[in-house]
């Protein structure tokens, strides 16, 4: 209990400690989900601000363009033609035209005779005078405040050449600085901080959220030392990859400590207008979102570790009174009160530390226990469960050993003797014990088992192997129900072969690897009655399978309704084809699997496979075998008619080996009866086949059935089964399957011989 109860204290630590580790990864994942948010919006902003502006640039270069273009062809033109220019763009302040030497020759806002400005001399446009003229390019300039209208202007200039590229003037726009702020707010209603700032002397053009008071402190002053965000002008270009000649931008986004706080910028750089595009947002935003989420996730940790503190005091308290009950319910089935799958591998590890002394392992499961649950339902089952158990601890009363339920209908018995011949007598008599009757409420019932033993440490040494293959010989043994099987290598090969078989049995069908033979059937005469169609497999990967091999398999896993509707087509469409094609006239045999025949659609696909591949010649009959009719007989008697009504025959086959009565057989609308082989082998040396054979063939025939005998091989045979009246005959007497190919050569000869 002490330990217990300073584990539980650990435990409630631990989960104090990973809901810390938690709740900080929380704030974490959400500061860089914020960030990342706050990162893009601002991305996309920026984005949005460069187009913006390099929209209006294009725009006025294609303006101060036309101006040119109208320049050239008439140098006079009067200021009505710019001040129409300026009724259509409201952005737009002034339009100019001055000389290549500085000076004014025509400007909507000032008359050129009262004009002293001089670009040149001025020593606040001179440089961007100056570039404007070694340039083909339009230049943007430093903003300055146009005190004939109190207005803060950007300039934007551009030369005017003649064809020989002589400068003949420059062209000069200014935009209102205020009206373009308001325009771009008006728009864009955001917390981040847009600004753009010249390559040339690194001034500021344009701020957003920015009061008119506030414009000669920005514009008036370039960014010290070309800085921007703690970097130099030149130290961003190399960060950033321009694409010359587009209208696109690279971009640079980090974080930067300023003299105001840290902030998240982004910079872009339009190398057309050769201008810098920042946006910048104060972190302490992305701060104040997160400690508005922050303090929801810590008050619901804080419940979370009242609550959790709550229920380990809780736990603690009653632990005391509960700890013998919870000790044995971890370790026993609530079921049967056995030993359950913990305790295997714990009582395995006890047992192995005795090295010097052997044990099994049984792993015993009931056999078709699933039938009396679906039937009688799982209380039912469950009352069998406890009584099996209590055999089985009877069982062990003379044997050091333990019992153990694995799960459903399954047992694990551990018995600690490594003699062979005891372990085979104890299986021995626990599968006589299971085996007896119970009685259920009223009811009796008889049920047996299937036992796989493997034995430590000659099969293996560790848990889970042992039960793999005790399980594996178990798996064998319930082929043969009621029996015990000890684990050896023939028995794990055949298992994993029988899985390999069934894993390329699914890729049969649609590699092409299945494929039929033919095995003639004879009548008195010698003549053709018909043939049986024989499925064989020649897998790329197993080679030959033979039938018996893969045909239970396909069983087990349902393929075989899949398997049949395939034979059945295939042997339709290859007889109809041969007969037609030579004129023959001879009966199809297919033998049809229970699972195929209870299908509820089966009559459906036989009647359209029918239709399909049938012609005068061919004739179909099914085969069934006896074990058809554990199934129902008033369920399976109108598909018997129906088959009867579109003339396919039913042939009844291995009779003698399976279900049939006397009084089913008069039921059943049969026309042949097909005696197995195992009664025709002994004919000629036993005088009780022998016997057995002519009372079947007598039977047949005073029935009105057409009798046909299988696995003939011998003239003997032959001999004592036309004494007896057999109609027809098959076996390698006469032939042995043959491929479509041989089958017609096969028969050609038959109708030549006869003829």
């Amino acid at each position: 209990m002490f330990h217990f109860k300073k584990n539980i204290w650990l435990l409630f630590y631990l989960v104090v400690f990973i809901g810390t580790t938690l709740l900080a990864s929380t704030v974490y994942i959400k500061h860089e989900e914020i960030l990342n948010e706050t990162k893009h919006d601002q991305l996309y902003l920026t984005k949005i601000y460069h187009n913006h502006l390099n929209a209006l640039f294009t725009e006025h270069e294609i303006l101060h363009n036309l101006i040119g273009n109208e320049y050239l062809k008439d140098p006079n033109f009067n200021r009505k033609t710019f001040a129409n220019v300026l009724k259509l763009n409201p952005l737009l302040l002034d339009i100019a035209i001055f000389s290549k030497q500085g000076d004014l020759q025509l400007s909507t806002l000032f008359p050129v005779a009262n004009s002293r400005t001089n670009l040149l001399e001025n020593s606040h446009t001179r440089p961007w005078f100056q570039e404007t003229l070694d340039t083909e390019r339009m230049v943007i300039g430093k903003p300055y405040l146009l005190q004939a209208i109190n207005k803060w202007i950007l300039p934007i200039r551009k030369k005017i050449t003649d064809s020989q590229g002589e400068t003949l003037a420059v062209i000069s726009t200014g935009i209102d600085l205020a009206m373009l702020t308001q325009r771009w707010y008006e728009e864009n209603n955001h917390q981040s901080t847009m600004q753009a700032t010249l390559d040339h002397g690194a001034f500021r053009i344009l701020r957003t959220n920015l009061s008119l008071d506030n414009y000669p402190h920005y514009y008036d002053k370039s960014q010290p030392d070309n800085i921007l965000f703690n970097q130099t002008l030149s130290q961003l270009k190399t960060r950033l990859t321009v694409k010359n000649g587009q209208n696109t931008a690279s971009f640079i986004q980090d974080l930067a400590l300023l003299e105001t706080g840290k902030v998240i910028y982004t910079i872009a750089y339009n190398e057309r207008f050769r201008f810098w595009i920042s946006a910048e947002t104060p972190y302490q935003l992305v701060l104040q979102k997160l400690y508005r989420h922050s303090f929801t996730y810590s008050v619901f940790y804080l419940l979370l570790i009242i609550i959790v503190f709550s229920l380990v005091s809780w736990i603690v308290k009653i632990e005391k009174s509960k700890i013998d009950e919870l000790s044995y319910k971890a370790e026993h089935d609530a079921l049967t009160g056995l030993a359950n799958r913990t305790v295997i591998k714990k009582h395995f590890r006890q047992l192995q530390r005795k090295t010097e002394k052997p044990f099994a392992l049984l792993y015993l499961d009931l056999d078709h226990f699933k039938n009396i649950n679906d039937t009688f339902g799982h209380s039912y089952g469950d009352l069998i469960l406890i009584e099996v158990a209590k055999r089985i601890v009877q069982s062990l009363a003379s044997h050091h050993g333990l019992a153990a339920r694995y799960s459903g209908d399954e047992f694990v018995i551990f018995l600690e003797s490594g003699d062979k011949a005891e372990i085979a007598a104890y299986a021995q008599s626990l599968l006589k014990g299971a085996s007896l009757p119970y009685l259920i409420n009223q009811d009796v019932f008889k049920i047996s088992s299937s036992i796989g033993i493997a034995c430590f440490p000659d099969d293996a040494t560790d848990i889970e192997t042992l039960l793999s293959y005790a399980d594996n010989s178990m798996f064998m043994a319930k082929k043969k129900k009621n029996q015990y099987l000890f684990f050896s290598k023939s028995v794990h090969h055949q298992l994993m072969r029988n899985i390999e078989i069934e894993q390329a049995l699914h890729h049969a069908l649609i590699h092409d690897e299945i494929t039929l033979v033919y095995q003639p059937q004879l009548d008195r005469n010698q003549k053709l009655f018909g043939v049986e169609a024989l499925v064989r497999w020649n897998s790329k990967k197993l080679g030959n399978v033979p039938p018996n091999l893969f045909i239970p398999i396909a069983e087990e896993i349902g393929l075989m309704p899949k398997l049949g509707l395939y034979i059945m087509h295939k042997a339709m469409q290859e007889i109809s084809s041969l007969q037609i094609r030579e004129d023959l006239h001879f009966k199809l045999s297919i033998n049809v699997s229970v699972r195929q025949f209870i299908q509820i659609d089966f009559i459906d696909k036989l009647m359209d496979a029918c239709k399909k591949y049938s012609s005068a010649q061919i004739a179909i009959t099914i085969e069934i075998t006896e074990s058809l009719f554990i199934e129902s007989l008033d369920a399976l008697l109108p598909i018997f008619h129906k088959m009867k009504a579109n003339y396919i025959s039913l042939s009844l086959d291995d009779f003698g080996t399976g279900y049939s009565s006397l009084s089913m057989l008069k039921e059943l609308p049969i026309d042949e009866l097909k005696i197995d082989k195992s009664f025709i082998d002994h004919i000629a040396k036993n005088n009780s086949d022998k016997a057995m054979v002519k009372s079947i063939i007598g039977m047949g025939k005073n029935l009105g059935l057409l009798v046909l005998a299988e696995g003939v091989e011998d003239k003997r045979q032959v001999e004592i089964l036309k004494e007896a009246g057999c109609d027809v005959f098959q076996g390698y007497y006469f032939s042995k399957p043959l491929s479509l190919k041989d089958l017609a050569v096969f028969a050609k000869e038959k109708r030549d011989t006869i003829q």
